[in-house]
């Protein structure tokens, strides 16, 4: 990791002070031209001698301050304190070097320090440059940082969503798999149980991220309903209208069976009568659009699913964004007598 942060870091760095260097090359074709050609000479290699001083301080600081970035052990401040710091080193000692050809001048102390040529303004360009590519480097990795907690955060949302359904359906659905035994009705608790091995197998082993056949989480929704059907009885009805052309299109995980279990918790088990579920699935021009739908209370349905957290349609909304952007739509709507949930989203490649 660190090396290959760094390699292209030092060939940017390689390049700045190639820049510099023809730059004083071509400061020096000028003295040659209009000053002494002897003190030229001098000059140029003088100033390739300052620039290649430079280049070799500031790639030295370029590894330290990655290093240090790579340990997680970095701040701005360290960066601008080295600089500081090389910069009181390197700005006198480098006007020291300057006074090679002016042996017969007075020496000045403060020459040391008043003299500004290229590789030290230079060197002041490539801090700040550097200084801003990290900063830069560190507002894109909190960026990436937050985008990948917020995912991590709808994932987890999703598991907290399964594992609160999962414990209570599923002692339920084994309760029922005893009183079928105790009733001698083998066959039915033989049923039931691949049924629940079934839904329990789909959810459980359904990545929040990926992406499934319709026609398989229909099946486990077919899976869940069946295992619904012995504690509820002729109270849950179901109305499939699903069209078969498009089983094989591919939607998130896990997609309808919160809304099969919300008609199921706010519709069926709140009326004497039961409720009828309608799941419904067909292809408009480039969309998928799937319904669940209900006879239920409608808008007292609304009003409840207000006040209890509504991670279900929150969640599936945002994952709805997290793969298909805004060509992915969620539409609640509240009846007076029923409730029905909209979802339209881009077709996906049919597997075989």
């Amino acid at each position: 990791m660190f090396n290959s942060e760094l390699k292209p870091l030092l060939r940017y760095h390689c390049l700045f002070w190639s820049i510099i260097f023809t730059l004083s090359v071509f400061s020096w074709c000028l003295d040659y031209v209009l000053w002494d050609k002897a003190e030229a000479l001098q000059y140029l290699a003088i100033s390739f001698s300052s620039d290649a001083a430079a280049m070799l301080v500031t790639g030295a600081l370029l590894i330290w301050s990655q290093y240090k970035i790579n340990q997680h052990n970095f701040a701005v401040w360290h960066l601008v304190l080295a600089a500081l710091l090389l910069t009181c080193i390197y700005v006198p000692a480098e006007n020291a070097f300057w006074l090679i050809p002016m042996k017969e001048e007075k020496f000045d102390p403060r020459f040391l320090l008043s003299n500004l040529d290229s590789s030290t303004l230079a060197f002041f360009v490539w801090t700040a440059l550097y200084l801003a590519y990290i900063l830069n480097q560190q507002r894109h990795f909190r960026l990436a940082e937050s985008a990948r907690l917020s995912q991590k955060i709808q994932q987890l949302e999703l598991q907290a969503l399964r594992h609160q359904l999962n414990p209570h359906f599923t002692f339920n659905a084994l309760n029922s798999v005893c009183a079928l035994i105790e009733a001698e009705r083998f066959d039915d608790a033989e049923l039931m149980s691949e049924q629940l091995a079934s839904f329990l197998r789909y959810s459980l082993s359904s990545s929040p991220d990926s992406l499934v056949k319709l026609a398989d989480e229909l099946a486990a929704i077919d899976a869940y309903l069946a295992l619904q059907k012995t504690r509820f009885g002729n109270k849950l009805k179901v109305d499939w209208k699903i069209d078969q052309n498009v089983r094989q299109h591919l939607i998130p995980a896990l997609l309808l069976q919160p809304l099969v279990e919300n008609a199921i918790k706010y519709a069926v088990a709140t009326q004497q009568q039961g409720a009828t579920i309608t799941i419904a699935g067909q292809q408009q021009g480039g969309q998928l659009c799937l319904q669940v739908e209900d006879d239920g209370p409608g808008e007292r349905a609304v009003k409840q699913l207000g006040q209890s957290s509504g991670v279900g349609l929150t969640n599936i909304q945002n994952r709805l964004r997290q793969h298909f952007g805004t060509a992915a739509s969620l539409v609640v709507q509240a009846k007076q007598q029923g409730f029905l949930v909209s979802i339209q989203l881009p077709l996906q490649g049919m597997t075989g």
